[in-house]
């Protein structure tokens, strides 16, 4: 049964919103009745708000309270997302991830090209508006940014919604404020070319003034209901069962990693021999596709050159096309056990991976965990001297590579381990 305070968080949380929603959307509705705003300004005033909405939305995925998922085996973020590092803001408890800050670029990207595409395709058949509408659409969009942005402070920040979000989870109620900004904008344009031409009318000729003030009215209501409608989302639960009130339709994110650091003894502490920290890599190299689709392209591009016997280009690209994957499995290989330190606690069963550059443990496992253990020797292991553990547990496997010598990590565990070679380390999670 939920808390009296979360319900009345909850209750005050859709309060804020309900009240920043019925203001932004009084703004269209007073340009339109006092201040003579035509079809086009109201395109404008949406597209904007877009916009806002869009920059709103990165602001709550920055700093969301739960680590982004993102699968540990994804070359080079794969490690950062295991270790779930976070650089804490000062005087209050908020985090911002680190894999967070990496796919922001690329999450930015993608909203800029929505917002331009939605932009061409609303805004560039319309005329250019008068002066006096700019200046009113503008004044309104800095508005609704206002009360967007003490909507989320309010909510999202004073009411700790963002403990409960991850930065995917953050964009939650975008995706809908695009499907009716994209399809109230197709709505808007076909009232402007049915009143001014009909249904051979020309770009270049649409007036968006002969759309009368019932038709313009209408367009507002579409949009204030559509928000009204994510204002109440949270009651579709009542209907579909597979509905999370707290993410929609998304799935709950994980919450961050919490581990026991504390041993009652690390009688030993192992870690993999320096080579093999850094040119452990490549031996993964078959599971990585995105290396094999990578190295192939660049060979398929040298075979196109060697046809025409422009030999000195195709070595440089049969290099390139090489090394380049090689450089980035080894960085990846660098970045999972560079730092990586195993704590062994032989008398009470417990083995601990410790990550000493981001000062965290990756994982913890009692001997009672354990399903299977397993010691091999990779074509690394061969040339080192070393042997590579396996830990096979109920939520996957643990690996621990090249190490000098593997007794006092079986000693953890009361069985004999199995032994094999193998050509190439088995695909699995480095860190369970």
């Amino acid at each position: 049964m939920p808390s009296t305070r979360r319900v009345l968080r909850t209750e005050d949380s859709r309060r804020t919103e309900l009240l920043g929603t019925i203001a932004s959307n009084s703004l269209p509705i007073v340009g339109v009745a006092f201040l003579d705003w035509s079809a086009a300004a109201l395109l404008f005033l949406y597209w904007f708000e877009l916009g806002v909405d869009s920059v709103w939305a990165l602001v709550r995925a920055v700093f969301a309270g739960r680590p982004p998922t993102i699968e540990t085996g994804t070359l080079l973020i794969g490690p950062l997302a295991e270790r779930q590092f976070a650089l804490s803001i000062p005087r209050t408890d908020l985090r911002v991830y680190l894999t967070t800050v990496l796919a922001l670029p690329v999450t930015v990207l993608v909203l800029a090209g929505v917002w331009v595409f939605t932009g061409a395709l609303l805004i560039g058949p319309l005329p250019e508006p008068s002066t006096e509408t700019v200046s009113g659409v503008l004044l309104a969009t800095v508005g609704i940014f206002v009360l967007t942005g003490v909507t989320t402070v309010r909510n999202y920040f004073y009411n700790g919604a963002y403990r409960k979000h991850n930065s995917t989870t953050a964009f939650r109620g975008l995706l809908p404020r695009m499907v009716t900004v994209f399809f109230g904008g197709i709505l808007t344009l076909m009232l402007i070319t049915a009143a001014t031409e009909g249904p051979e009318a020309e770009l270049g000729s649409l007036d968006p003034t002969v759309v009368g003030l019932p038709m313009v009215l209408m367009v507002v209501c579409f949009k204030f209901t559509s928000d009204l409608l994510g204002v109440y989302s949270d009651r579709l639960a009542v209907y579909f069962k597979s509905y999370d009130q707290d993410y929609g339709w998304q799935t709950a994110p994980s919450k961050a990693r919490s581990i026991d650091e504390t041993l009652a003894e690390a009688s030993e502490r192992l870690r993999p021999v320096r080579w093999g920290r850094v040119i452990g890599g490549p031996l993964r190299f078959p599971h990585h596709p995105g290396s094999v689709f990578l190295c192939a392209i660049g060979l398929l591009v040298a075979v196109l050159f060697a046809i025409g016997g422009a030999w000195d280009i195709v070595a440089v690209i049969v290099v390139t096309s090489v090394s380049i994957p090689v450089l980035l499995l080894c960085l990846d290989q660098l970045l999972r056990y560079g730092a990586i330190e195993y704590r062994i606690d032989a008398d009470n069963g417990t083995l601990m991976a410790y990550d000493h550059l981001f000062g965290t443990a990756l994982w913890r496992i009692e001997s009672w965990d354990e399903q299977r253990l397993r010691v091999e020797k990779t074509p690394l292991d061969s040339l080192f001297g070393t042997e590579t553990v396996t830990i096979e547990h109920a939520g996957g496997e643990y690996i621990l590579p090249h190490l000098s010598d593997a007794a006092p990590v079986v000693a953890v565990f009361d069985r004999q381990p199995e032994r094999s070679e193998q050509l190439f380390p088995g695909r699995a999670s480095l860190f369970g």
